[in-house]
């Protein structure tokens, strides 16, 4: 990173594409890695033929792309998972050849973690940094027809990190093609969460929740959420107030329009700054929270927004029995606006609830197609056994 700010930062942010102790790295990278390039491609083409069937039926869609676009993370984090629990027996050929040269560069002090940044300008991605070698496992996650796994010196891979926000929404409009604006909405949590994103098939979020760029806000103590809070162009006032509606009636302070937003959300980085506010302790832990139960609401918003006519406005959009200005309990209606703060911290829980079971029940769907598949491998890759010898599956 070539900014100022970020030079001050000694220690690595969380998943920052840079190498620490580049000297010790090098060594072993050309010690024990290099010579086993083809194998290393072995091993996570082999892992990525073991999870793919797994990921796609999980997640066959992301924001409209069928799997694996736009999956990076997700085969990412998948990989790693496999490669902690995979048994040398497992692997033959390359792949075990592979295998055993990683296991003998951790060995001896060798480092490999997952990392996220910049590629060349023109899209986010995660990869891993394994020494002094760039491995991406999901090279196939914008362009299909790419290998899937590209194995490189880190140095000619140009993964940069991202070095503010105002650089993440340089790249965010590229990629994702998507609408940036600062969080003049919500202003206690605009220092962590400055942004508003806008995807292409509207679903609108708060960004962003990445443990790298929460880890850059809070070491140059909220200053890079500052300044793209102070200097952007305000949300449209059809979008600020669509949002303000959707969250109307929720436990969250909601700014009267965007000039009093900007100045709530300046005043609360300072704040926070002299608070000295930290990694993970309770307000971080906090905002965290509440970033994904406001995106959980805002669900509602993106909805309305794919299924409405262009121009059509969406105050009347329902969800249940909670619509955007009525509440309706036991045949009796109640003005939201007019709710004491006690019924709407309530009425926030109840929807949170709500929210947590839908995707407690999508997350347990998803959880019994994969064992679906992981059943039917395991069928494919048994030999036929007496039934005094069988494990009972399924």
């Amino acid at each position: 990173m070539s900014s100022p700010a970020r030079q001050r930062f000694k220690a690595l942010l969380p998943n920052e594409p840079r190498v620490a102790g580049w000297d010790l790295q090098h060594a072993l990278t050309e010690r024990f890695l290099v010579p086993a390039r083809p194998g290393l491609e072995a091993l996570f083409l082999t892992l990525r033929a073991t999870l793919d069937p797994v990921l796609s039926t999980a997640q066959p869609v992301k924001q409209g792309k069928p799997y694996p676009l736009g999956q990076c993370l997700e085969i990412s984090q998948a990989v790693q998972r496999e490669l902690k629990q995979l048994k040398p027996s497992a692997l033959a050929g390359q792949a075990a050849e592979g295998h055993a040269a990683m296991l003998a560069f951790l060995k001896h002090g060798g480092d490999l973690r997952q990392v996220w940044g910049d590629l060349r300008g023109e899209y986010f991605q995660n990869a891993y940094l394994a020494g002094t070698l760039y491995i991406d496992v999901s090279n196939d996650t914008v362009v299909p027809t790419k290998p899937k796994v590209e194995i490189l010196p880190f140095a000619d891979a140009r993964l940069t990190p991202v070095a503010d926000y105002f650089h993440f929404e340089r790249i965010a409009t590229r990629y994702w093609k998507a609408q940036v604006y600062p969080n003049h909405l919500l202003p206690s949590l605009a220092p962590y969460f400055p942004l508003i994103v806008v995807m292409p098939d509207e679903t609108v979020g708060l960004y962003c929740n990445s443990d790298y760029m929460l880890g850059l806000t809070l070491c140059d103590r909220f200053r890079p959420s500052e300044a793209m809070l102070q200097t952007a162009p305000s949300l449209p006032p059809d979008l600020f107030q669509s949002m303000r509606r959707c969250l109307a009636g929720t436990a969250f302070t909601l700014a009267s329009d965007p000039g009093q937003g900007r100045s709530l959300a300046l005043k609360a980085c300072r704040e926070f700054r002299s608070h000295r506010r930290q990694w993970h302790d309770q307000h971080h832990t906090l905002a965290l929270r509440h970033l994904n139960a406001v995106n959980r609401q805002l669900a509602r918003l993106s909805d309305a927004r794919r299924a409405a006519p262009a121009g059509r406005d969406d105050q009347h959009l329902s969800h249940g029995e909670i619509h955007m200005s009525i509440l309706n309990i036991d045949n009796r209606a109640y003005d939201l606006d007019s709710l004491p703060a006690e019924a709407k911290a309530h009425l926030a829980n109840i929807q949170f609830v709500d929210q947590e079971l839908a995707r407690l029940q999508a997350h347990t769907a998803a959880l019994q197609t994969a064992r679906t598949v992981y059943l039917a491998a395991l069928r494919d890759s048994l030999p036929v056994l007496g039934s005094s010898d069988a494990m009972k599956f399924g």
